[in-house]
């Protein structure tokens, strides 16, 4: 059941970093999720559209962005086929499954805190939410000047939990102790939305995350509150939309973009950036992850593969993903466990998925509830997989394996 905050209520901050201010109205950028095409058993994916709409306007912080000259160069990605004695396994998912209040909120991208609770934006609900897996109760707070687009969540070593909210243009940051919201704005871009996405900490701290409609990839001080820029190149024949990214431990940024086929590298020292064009320009990068050895990988939410990224060799591969438990479309988040495991949500077939890296091996868990359209992926500090699906009611679910 879904419960009220406790007191205190929660306090409205904005942050303004010591940079030069911008004002300007804000509209409204809205991410409506379409659920889109048959496939023998109705399998669904989720299609990404993007629409812009008038709304109120609100003050926004100005980016600064570095004055090195960007260079970028550019390299293609190779493809590869698992080997044919790889095993592939199609089996019934053991999971336990947590229903929503409200039967269709919107849940996002999943983080889950020291506590192990597991946070959430619920979009259509204009919320951020809280489950506590020990007895099912959800909470959720509404950020300040919500516009129902909570995209990614992220947890720092304080326990704060920090979102995007792609169409109020800012980086929120909500301290669960004090209930107080604190905000980051975002510059506006032609006067739209940057639309602030991903979010990852890198080792000093740090948060960083994409601006899709800016075309860049931002960097936060938390510390500090100054917020720095990189714009980022387009593809061949499309738009700069930076939609996920990774950051190495030597402080390189990996991203990908949502059109054109394509992931790019960005030096924040200089500036410069490096393309990796896919084997497809109709590819979709959905989600990154950072794995072992400095090993990035990512889904492609068109296309059915997954993609390797060996960043101390600058080398990209993409793995088809076997259609033996139903189209290979629909690939959403994805999470590198503890072992080295890649798992990640493919929502054609109707399955959380593991892929083996020393073995080649896919095993698919398909999910009891029909059509589920499992979305994010989320690892709490016992190991368990927990992840959000979008079918109609939403549900939150923990994976439990054999």
């Amino acid at each position: 059941m879904r419960q009220a905050p406790e007191a205190p209520q929660p306090i409205y901050t904005t942050k303004t970093p010591e940079t030069a201010r911008a004002s300007a109205h804000a509209p409204r950028w809205r991410w409506r999720r379409d659920v889109g095409f048959l496939v023998g058993v109705l399998a669904l994916i989720t299609l990404t559209v993007f629409v812009f709409s008038n709304a109120g306007g609100s003050n926004g912080q100005a980016n600064v962005s570095p004055t090195a000259t960007a260079a970028t160069t550019s390299a293609t990605a190779t493809r590869t086929t698992a080997p044919s004695n790889a095993a592939v396994k199609v089996i019934a998912a053991n999971t336990q499954n947590f229903p929503l209040a409200t039967q269709n909120p919107g849940v996002m991208q999943p983080s889950v805190d020291q506590q192990g609770n597991i946070w959430f934006g619920e979009m259509f609900a204009n919320a951020l939410a809280r489950l506590d897996p020990r007895t099912g109760a959800v909470s959720s707070w509404t950020p300040p000047h919500g516009q129902n687009n909570i995209m990614a969540t992220a947890v720092d070593q304080q326990g704060n939990i920090w979102f995007a909210e792609q169409a109020a243009n800012y980086i929120g940051r909500f301290d669960p102790t004090t209930q107080q919201f604190i905000t980051y704005p975002l510059a506006e871009v032609n006067g739209h939305t940057a639309a602030p996405q991903d979010l990852k900490f890198d080792a000093a701290g740090n948060l960083w995350f994409t601006e899709v409609n800016a075309g860049k990839i931002g960097k936060l001080n938390p510390q500090t509150g100054a917020i720095t820029t990189w714009p980022v190149p387009a593809p061949a024949g499309s738009q700069p939309l930076p939609f996920c990214l990774a950051v190495t431990s030597s402080g390189q940024v990996w991203y990908g973009y949502l059109s054109g086929g394509a992931v790019g590298r960005l030096d924040p020292t200089t500036g410069a950036t490096q393309l990796y064009q896919l084997t497809s320009n109709q590819s979709e990068v959905y989600a990154m992850n950072l794995g072992q050895q400095g090993v990035v990988w990512f889904s492609e939410l068109q296309g059915g593969n997954l993609g390797r990224i060996d960043t101390t060799t600058n080398t990209v591969t993409e793995i088809p993903v076997p259609t033996a438990a139903g189209p290979s479309d629909g690939l959403y988040g994805i999470r590198v466990a503890s072992n080295g495991d890649v798992w990640f949500t493919a929502a054609g077939a109707n399955a959380l998925a593991r892929y083996t890296p020393a073995t080649h091996a896919f095993t698919f868990y398909q999910l009891s509830v029909p059509n589920s359209v499992p979305f994010g992926l989320a690892f709490d500090d016992t190991g368990k997989l927990w992840f959000t699906a979008t079918v109609n009611p939403n549900y939150v679910g923990v994976l439990t394996l054999p």
